[in-house]
């Protein structure tokens, strides 16, 4: 109320000085920039924004600038962006500065190709663009992945004269390490250290986090190292994104993460619940429940309360050793304590009760999770399309995965893989037949994993003449057979008894580049024994064996028994 009531009698003092004369040196600038500076919120600045346009003269566009930016910094680019475009039609120019903030709204708002005209327009006019115009535009097609695009920028205009600064090189390294091209993010900061530049900890927290992302957790140990050499110190970002990284790992350094948590904490960097849940979630895909609630009532104690992501982790540490009953005194703890669940905490009690095979908890679950506002994703009905199958109901998984489209959602192709497999193997092999035709005919682009599963079933269900049919299409759409595609048919035609044919298929996996791997010797062998084709199996055993490939158990069991039989006749 306070500050409504000063802006009030600042607009009214405003209004006062500037109506008594015509004369703009009369205006008293100061008031007017005063005011600005007293604003509360957009609406207060856009009232005031035509009230400035009410004068006669104009104020100076740099006061016009002074608004804008503050527009800017409540976040209302969209409105920033309109004001600009008024004043420009009631003839307030604008200089550099104004359209430096007009391209920063368009990049925050995710517009680049549209700052790139108002930056071609400033070169068109004569207004000449400064280091920070290409540095917004830079940093916001770093922003949308458009790294190589923000490259060509900066080399373009270091060409025309304009040297790249440290916030360039630290936008451009943010920007590849986003996008996963550490080698390129590696040479932005050597360069910007060649150049005086020297990298702050922002910059180095973007590299490693990049580098942890990507795996190379030692890669950014070894940047900490050289971080903390320069003496620059680190951050609880730092430590949070090293932690995860080794977290990460397939075998998680719980060595090297308790000397970066007593190392963070003798520094006075206290854990934050983003540490606590990374801990968490470490302990609970190893399976240690129990290290994970120790850490949640040390948070506690700490004063830090777990959030949804810290509960999801430890549902889903549950779920993972499929102790139901617990995960699901977590998720009522979760809600008794007013944190409400998301989607994720949903998707991993369904995909828990599914993998135990009672589908009738994990319906009722999705029926709560909608009656709480939730809306299931494209995961939640895969993993309840698969649980059905695994119960043998696949049916009932072909009405779920036909009911998605009430939900305004498209399957993805591993929900179409889920349904079709299962449809196969339950053997309701015709209606898998005519939901992959209906696929087809819809706009899902259907990779060769969907077109390998309704060749796998032909193949087993001797239907070898359908199965080639199915693989002219796939040829059609330009698709090629990966070596899943070429055992299938290996496979199928040994059922049929068609040793030839499977060997033909053999040597030309060859020679259209897909080498025969393992599986595909083992299938051709099994075919060759079951037929007693004594000669040629062997003949490629002795082929695996020059390649190094092993036999695999339906091989060898197959092995025993041709030569138990043989032995028996043998003894007659």
């Amino acid at each position: 109320m306070r500050a409504r009531t000063s802006f009030s009698s600042s607009l009214l003092r405003f209004q006062h000085s500037s109506s008594t004369t015509r004369n703009p040196n009369a205006v008293n600038r100061t008031e007017l920039l005063n005011t600005i500076r007293t604003l509360s919120n957009v609406t207060t600045a856009v009232t005031f924004f035509h009230q400035m346009l009410s004068i006669h003269p104009f104020p100076h566009v740099k006061d016009f600038n002074f608004l804008f930016t503050f527009v800017t910094k409540t976040k209302h680019y969209t409105t920033t962006i309109s004001l600009i475009k008024q004043a420009h039609s009631f003839g307030v120019n604008p200089d550099t500065y104004t359209l430096n903030i007009l391209i920063n709204c368009l990049c925050h708002l995710g517009h680049t190709s549209f700052a790139f005209s108002v930056f071609g327009l400033m070169l068109k006019t004569g207004i000449n663009p400064t280091v920070a115009t290409l540095n917004t535009i830079v940093n916001g097609l770093c922003v949308e992945g458009k790294v190589a695009q923000a490259l060509d920028l900066t080399r373009h205009m270091e060409n025309l004269g304009y040297d790249a600064n440290g916030y360039t090189f630290g936008a451009l390294v943010n920007g590849f390490s986003k996008i996963g091209d550490m080698v390129n993010a590696v040479v932005c900061l050597r360069n910007m250290t060649r150049r005086n530049y020297e990298p702050n900890v922002v910059v180095y927290n973007a590299i490693m986090d990049g580098f942890c992302k990507g795996g190379f957790v030692l890669e950014a140990l070894d940047l900490f190292k050289e971080m903390n050499d320069k003496g620059i110190n680190p951050s609880l970002v730092t430590y949070n994104c090293l932690i995860q990284g080794l977290c990460c790992n397939c075998n998680c350094q719980w060595k090297n993460v308790s000397f970066l948590l007593s190392e963070m904490m003798e520094k006075g960097i206290m854990p934050d619940v983003q540490t606590f849940t990374i801990l968490v979630d470490g302990f609970c895909k190893e399976g240690l429940i129990l290290e994970a609630k120790s850490v949640i009532c040390f948070m506690v104690r700490m004063g830090e309360e777990p959030n949804v992501v810290t509960y999801n982790s430890l549902i889903g540490g549950y779920c993972l050793m499929n102790r139901m009953d617990e995960a699901m005194k977590v998720f009522d703890l979760m809600v008794l304590r007013k944190c409400l669940p998301s989607v994720v905490s949903f998707n991993s009690l369904i995909h828990g009760w599914c993998k135990v095979k009672d589908v009738d908890k994990a319906m009722c679950l999705l029926s709560e999770m909608v009656s709480e506002g939730l809306y299931p994703d494209v995961v939640t009905w895969t993993t309840l399309v698969g649980g059905f199958c695994e119960v043998g109901k696949p049916l009932a998984a072909k009405e779920l995965f036909l009911t998605m489209k009430e939900y305004g959602l498209v399957p993805n192709l591993l929900t179409c893989a889920v349904v079709l497999d299962g449809l196969i193997k339950c053997y309701y092999r015709f209606e898998a037949m005519l939901l992959f035709r209906a696929m087809e005919e819809s706009d899902l682009d259907l990779d060769i994993v969907i077109y390998n599963v309704m060749v796998d079933g032909l193949c087993k269900d001797g239907k070898l003449s359908d199965a080639k049919k199915v693989l002219a299409r796939l040829l059609v759409k330009g698709l090629r057979f990966d070596s899943y595609t070429y055992n299938i048919m290996i496979g199928g035609l040994c059922r049929e008894g068609l040793l030839d044919d499977a060997e033909d298929l053999l040597r030309k996996m060859e020679e259209n580049g897909c080498s025969p791997n393992t599986c595909s010797y083992n299938v051709f062998v099994q075919g060759l024994l079951r037929k007693s084709d004594f000669l040629r199996s062997s003949k490629y055993l002795q082929i695996m064996k020059g390649k190094g490939f092993a036999v695999d158990a339906t091989t060898t069991e197959l092995l025993i028994g041709f030569y138990s039989a043989d032995k028996e006749s043998n003894a007659f």
